[in-house]
Parts: structure tokens; C-alpha cells; sequence
């Protein structure tokens, strides 16, 4: 059974983790293995650092999937700014649990008085946000905290939908 909760600041090295995992396990057949290792990169006390503070600031929802006492999932996002930021799962022999988060992280974001969310999808999620009511607005690239940049689908939902 997964639980979903909001992170703590102590999930911040698991969830990255996930991160690095989901990434490598299903973008492969998408992208370059040079773009694999910018977006996939570890959990380093810096990046564990950025993501603590995003967890703690209100302006983010940031939320957790949870298998026993395994995170295997996370959902992020910036209501003030209408922004799907992150939904990764790493491969678990659960089902729905990427749809369980995105449809959670949307109901936080529809209380917080957002009308539509927007995100950067990778090639790889782009069905996923499809299904789920995404619809592409364009394609492009985004640009990594590193400088990198990665092909992605911009989407947009509206959440007056999801109620």
C-alpha cells in the first residue's frame, strides 16, 4: 500500500535518489547518455541542501510516496507560480503511483487557488501527462541548473477539471 504525505527536510537524499533512479530507468530510450548524467546526477550535499530548502518553503508543495517505510516516489510543485515542478517514481511493482502523486500535488495546488498548472515534460513523461489531462502548449528545450539543455513538452492542464 502507498501513503502519500508531504516531505520532510530528512526525505530530501532519498528523494533525489528516486530522482537518479527513475531517471536511468526510464528516459534512456529519450535521451543521450551526456543529458542521462546532468539530469540523473547524484545526491550531492549541495543538491541535498537545494532540495531541504525547497522543502521547507511554503511556497512549494512538495509531497511523497511512500511503500513500507521506502519513498519511491515524489511530487513537486509551485502554486504561486502555476507550475508543475517534478513527479518521478522509480520502478516498484506497485502500479499508479506517478498518477496518485500527480493527482494529489494537483489537489494541493487547486486549494491553493492555482487555475492551471504547467510543466516541462521530458519526451519520456509526455504520454504520462497526456493521460492525466496535460495537454502541449509547444515543444523545446529546458535548460538544467546546469546549463544543459534537454528536449521537453511544454504542458499545460487546467485544474478546474480535476473536481
Amino acid at each position: 500500500m502507498v501513503k502519500i504525505r508531504p516531505a520532510t527536510r530528512s526525505d530530501a537524499t532519498a528523494m533525489l535518489l528516486v530522482r537518479r533512479e527513475a531517471v536511468l530507468s526510464k528516459a534512456a530510450a529519450h535521451y543521450a547518455q551526456a543529458t542521462l548524467r546532468a539530469w540523473a546526477a547524484e545526491a550531492t550535499p549541495h543538491r541535498v541542501a537545494r532540495l531541504e530548502r525547497q522543502i521547507a518553503d511554503p511556497d512549494f508543495v512538495v509531497l511523497v510516496a511512500e511503500a513500507g517505510d521506502e519513498i519511491i516516489g515524489y511530487a513537486m510543485a509551485t502554486p504561486s507560480k502555476n507550475e508543475l515542478r517534478a513527479v518521478y517514481v522509480k520502478p516498484n511493482p506497485i502500479g499508479h503511483v506517478g498518477r496518485s502523486l500527480l493527482a494529489e500535488v494537483e489537489s494541493w495546488a487547486f486549494d491553493a487557488g492555482t487555475e492551471f498548472l504547467a510543466c516541462s515534460a521530458s519526451l519520456n513523461a509526455e504520454a504520462f501527462y497526456r493521460v492525466n489531462g496535460y495537454t502541449e502548449e509547444s515543444r523545446g528545450q529546458h535548460r538544467m541548473r546546469t546549463g544543459h539543455l534537454m528536449d521537453c513538452v511544454f504542458m499545460r492542464k487546467k485544474l478546474s477539471s480535476i473536481r
